[in-house]
C-alpha cells in the first residue's frame, strides 16, 4: 500500500442504510438535539412519493416538521431569503434535503446561511475560512440520481462553486423505500459520474489509505450493481447499493484532488448535450492507457475492486493494468447493452471538436500531467483499440 509523506482526510458523514432506515430518522435528529426540521425537496410526482415517504417516518413521534416541496431542477439561489424565512418562522433548528443535485445544493447553502449568527448572510469570500462554530444539524435522504457531490463539500451557488468542509452533511440515509423510482439516464450519468471521481481518487498519489479505502468500496459497488439496475434485477436493493457507491466516491473525491476526467468533462459540458458522466465514462479507460503507460502498478491495483481477491491474486502483474482496462470497457459496453441513449465510444462520435478540445485542455497542468491529459484526449477521439464489426466492444485480456 502506497503512504504518501503527508495527507489529511476527514469524513464526517454518518451513512445509515437498510430497510426501514427512515424510520431511524427522527432519533437521528435527536441525537443531534434537533426537533423541528425543515424538509426540502423537489416539486415533481416523485419528489411527492418522497416527501410522503419521509414524513410517515414522523407520525408518532410527536415532533414538529415544516415541509418546502416547490424546489426547481436547478440551483435555487432566489429562493434562499424565502427559505431562510420559512425556516425561521417554523422554529425549525435542522435540515432533511430528500434527493439529490440542486435540492441538496440549496439545502446546503441554506445550511450554512442559517448557522452562521443573527444576520444570516451568507458571505462567499469568507466560506472557506469561517470558523467550524456551531452547525446546524443537515440530514441528507439520498435518493437515485444523484453522483456522490452530495456528501461532499462542494455546492453550486448560481454560477459560483463553493467549497467547504461546512457544507458536508451530517448523516445520510438510503433506504430501499426510495429507491423504487428514478430515470435511467439520470441513474447512469450519476453512477458514471461517481465511478470516474473513485478511479481518479484511487489514483491521487497525495490521497491516504483511508480516501482510497472509500474510492475501493465505491468502484466496487457501481461496477457490479449498475447493470444489475438496468436489468431491473432486484432492482431497489442494486440501486441501494449505487447509491452507496456514490456516496463513498463522494467522500474519496472530496478528499482528493480533482482529477483530469473531471476536470475535462466540466469544460468539454458548454459543448455538448452529453451527461458530465458520459464524457468522463468515455474519457476514463484512455486515461488509465496513459497512466498505465508511466506508472503500471497503480492502474493494475484497480483490478482489485474489480474482480475481488482471488481473481486479482491469480493475475499476473503484468497483466493487470491491460486487465483493468479491458474490464472497464466491459462494463460500459454491459451499460450500453441496457440503455437506448448510448454512451458515445469517442469524443469524435460524440461530436465534440479538436478546437473544442484544445479550448478545455487549456491550463491542465504542465510538463508529464500535460503529457497525460493530451494522450487521453488523442486516445478517447478514436474510442476503444479492439471493437468487432458490429460495434460491440471486444477488449477481453485473460488472467
Amino acid at each position: 500500500m502506497r503512504l504518501p509523506e503527508a495527507f489529511s482526510f476527514a469524513c464526517p458523514l454518518k451513512i445509515s442504510c437498510g430497510r426501514h432506515a427512515l424510520a431511524h430518522l427522527p432519533a437521528a435528529l435527536s441525537d443531534c438535539n434537533a426537533h423541528a426540521p425543515l424538509i426540502l425537496s423537489a416539486s415533481d410526482s416523485v419528489g411527492t412519493h418522497r416527501i410522503k415517504t419521509v414524513v410517515d417516518a414522523f407520525k408518532t413521534t410527536g415532533l414538529t416538521v415544516c415541509l418546502f416541496d416547490r424546489l426547481p431542477d436547478r440551483p435555487a439561489v432566489e429562493l434562499i431569503p424565502l427559505l431562510k424565512r420559512v425556516y425561521r418562522d417554523g422554529a425549525c433548528d435542522s435540515i432533511i434535503a430528500v434527493g439529490s443535485g440542486s435540492v441538496v445544493d440549496t439545502a446546503k447553502c441554506l445550511n450554512v446561511t442559517v448557522s452562521v449568527g443573527t444576520r444570516g448572510e451568507l458571505d462567499l469570500d469568507r466560506l472557506s475560512e469561517m470558523e467550524p462554530g456551531p452547525q446546524r444539524p443537515l440530514i441528507l435522504v439520498a435518493t437515485p440520481g444523484g453522483n456522490g457531490d452530495e456528501a461532499t463539500g462542494y455546492a453550486s451557488y448560481g454560477s459560483q462553486r463553493l467549497c467547504s468542509s461546512r457544507l458536508i452533511p451530517a448523516a445520510a440515509f438510503i433506504d430501499p423505500a426510495l429507491m423504487g423510482v428514478g430515470a435511467d439516464r439520470d441513474v447512469v450519468d450519476g453512477a458514471l459520474t461517481a465511478l470516474a471521481h473513485a478511479v481518479e481518487a484511487f489514483l491521487d498519489a497525495s490521497a491516504g489509505p483511508m480516501c482510497r479505502a472509500y474510492a475501493h468500496t465505491a468502484i466496487a459497488l457501481v461496477m457490479h450493481h449498475l447493470p444489475r439496475v438496468l436489468r431491473k434485477q432486484d432492482r431497489k436493493q442494486s440501486l441501494c447499493a449505487v447509491v452507496n457507491g456514490q456516496i463513498a466516491a463522494g467522500c474519496a473525491f472530496f478528499a482528493s484532488s480533482p482529477g483530469i476526467c473531471h476536470a475535462l468533462a466540466t469544460g468539454l459540458k458548454a459543448w455538448t448535450d452529453l451527461p458530465p458522466g458520459f464524457l468522463m465514462a468515455i474519457l476514463l479507460p484512455h486515461l488509465l492507457e496513459a497512466v498505465g503507460a508511466l506508472q503500471v502498478g497503480p492502474v493494475g491495483e484497480l483490478l482489485y475492486p474489480m474482480v475481488g481477491t482471488n481473481i486479482f491474486a491469480m493475475t499476473a502483474t503484468t497483466l493487470k493494468t491491460p486487465r483493468t482496462i479491458a474490464l472497464l470497457w466491459e462494463f460500459l459496453d454491459a451499460i450500453n447493452a441496457e440503455i437506448s441513449f448510448k454512451v458515445p465510444i469517442s469524443l469524435d462520435e460524440a461530436g465534440l471538436t479538436a478546437e473544442q478540445l484544445r479550448h478545455a485542455q487549456d491550463g491542465l497542468g504542465r510538463g508529464a500531467l500535460a503529457d497525460t491529459v493530451s494522450r487521453t484526449i488523442a486516445g478517447a477521439r478514436k474510442g476503444p483499440v479492439f471493437m468487432s464489426d458490429d460495434g460491440v466492444f471486444n477488449a477481453t485480456v485473460d488472467p
